[in-house]
């Protein structure tokens, strides 16, 4: 029968270690953990749970503190976990039941990395059931496919200092790759946001040299822009993302970071014809399709929008950040009723994230404003159209709403900001474009303003 060894590297990792531990006791022959220098009751923790502890020396490099210990390791096959994860009792029944069967034809498997974290803007973010007890109490999690257990022996070894991977040597070495639903449940995006910084600084650190090591290779630069954006500098991002496609012109995550980046500056035109290219070489996932909802929306082509949102949503229904951009579209082309329904829909796919009870109490609050205003109740409305952008700032009816109700309480000043804030949200909207224009023209009047509605002829 083949045998299986787990393997790790750690540092410090005395408040998780055990939980992992036990998630694979029951199906490893071995555990094997690598130690890089804990100072705390680490090593303890895992000798406790019967693992065999080596001493590694950390020379910041990831992969050959794994390669030492893959070569330690006795078993036919090697589970590669961190101490941050846990394998749940069907992912682990799966996982023996590959290696009892010595692969069945496969030399590596590819399992899927739930990375928990609320983070639902992130493009490959995945909602969870509120009561999924693996979650955590998290909302979701982003999910990454990774080779992680594959065969003792085949040559088979880490390369890269930095998000460390194994594939290209299974594939370099004739390897057979299988995917197999095996999920690992990893909450290293959940723990202390100091040490997170000083982690993401470490990181991208070990990411500039690798880069200058591997100039050549995508994946490094898509590394490097990752870990760059997560420590805040944009630039750095911004021209990883570039080196990459140059390299690839057709790499996702590198396009992907390369949009974002784009749209959260401003440049739609550039966004839009990246993520167009991409799309038009027959690479469309639901996020690429998302984000050119949303310059289609932004730049006025609601219809554009609405059909993209919609198309997403067909395929995946919990596509949360689909769902809000086709709230904000249908409320941009006057449907406040079905915008209202999918900000409840949001909300009740992934219930907790803060966010979303906003952007439902916002939609609620702009309407209550509205009609303080048709009420002629200025005050009223001028109070609660503020607290609305509070809770979300980032609507352009909103800001539009503002204008008019600053400009009939005679504050043209504060009225013509309040539409340029939503021009800038959403530069082709009619309605703040002609009351900026009617604002300018007639001297701080405008004719029969009236929020959320073209205020010339109305």
């Amino acid at each position: 029968m083949p045998t299986l060894s787990v393997v790790m590297i750690v540092k410090n990792e005395a408040a998780c270690l055990g939980d992992c531990l036990e998630s694979v006791r029951s199906i490893a022959d071995e555990i094997l953990v690598a130690d890089t220098g804990s100072t705390d009751d680490t090593v303890a923790i895992a000798q406790r749970h019967g693992a065999h502890v080596i001493n590694v020396p950390w020379q910041d490099d990831f992969a050959a503190a794994r390669n030492q210990s893959l070569a330690a390791a006795t078993g036919d096959w090697l589970l590669h976990l961190d101490a941050d994860e846990v394998l749940d009792a069907q992912g682990a029944a799966r996982i023996r039941a590959v290696v009892d069967a010595d692969g069945a034809g496969a030399d590596a498997i590819e399992v899927t990395l739930a990375n928990y974290c609320d983070a639902m803007r992130a493009w490959r973010w995945t909602p969870v059931a509120p009561d999924d007890p693996m979650a955590r109490g998290h909302a979701g999690y982003i999910a990454v496919g990774l080779l992680r257990l594959f065969r003792n022996r085949r040559g088979f070894e880490y390369r890269e200092p930095v998000h460390e991977n194994i594939t290209e040597s299974v594939r370099d070495n004739g390897g057979v790759i299988r995917a197999e639903p095996i999920v690992i449940h990893h909450y290293g995006f959940t723990g202390d946001p100091e040490k997170a910084r000083t982690k993401a600084g470490a990181y991208f650190a070990i990411a500039k040299r690798k880069a200058a090591q591997r100039p050549e290779d995508p994946k490094t630069w898509c590394d490097l822009a990752e870990q760059a954006f997560a420590c805040g500098d944009a630039a750095t991002a911004e021209d990883a993302a570039r080196k990459a496609l140059y390299i690839e012109p057709l790499n996702l995550a590198a396009a992907t970071m390369l949009a974002n980046l784009l749209l959260n500056r401003g440049d739609l035109d550039d966004a839009r014809a990246l993520l167009e290219r991409i799309e038009a070489a027959g690479v469309s996932p639901p996020h690429v399709v998302t984000a050119l909802a949303a310059v289609a929306c932004r730049q006025g082509r609601l219809d554009e929008a609405r059909r993209r949102l919609e198309a997403v949503l067909d395929v995946q229904p919990n596509a949360i950040q689909a769902r809000l951009y086709l709230a904000r579209t249908l409320d941009r082309l006057g449907d406040t009723a079905a915008a209202h329904e999918h900000l409840q829909q949001a909300v009740a796919t992934a219930p907790g994230l803060q966010e979303l009870d906003d952007r439902l109490e916002a939609h609620q609050l702009r309407q209550a404003g509205e009609a303080h205003y048709q009420a002629g109740d200025l005050q009223s409305a001028l109070a609660t159209l503020v607290r609305t952008l509070e809770v979300d700032p980032e609507d352009p009816l909103t800001h539009n709403d503002l204008g008019v109700v600053l400009t009939a309480l005679q504050q043209p000043a504060k009225a013509r900001q309040a539409f340029q804030r939503a021009l800038r949200l959403a530069p082709a909207m009619p309605e703040a474009s002609e009351n900026l224009t009617a604002l300018t023209q007639q001297g701080g009047v405008l004719d029969n303003g009236r929020p959320s509605r073209h205020t010339q002829g109305a």
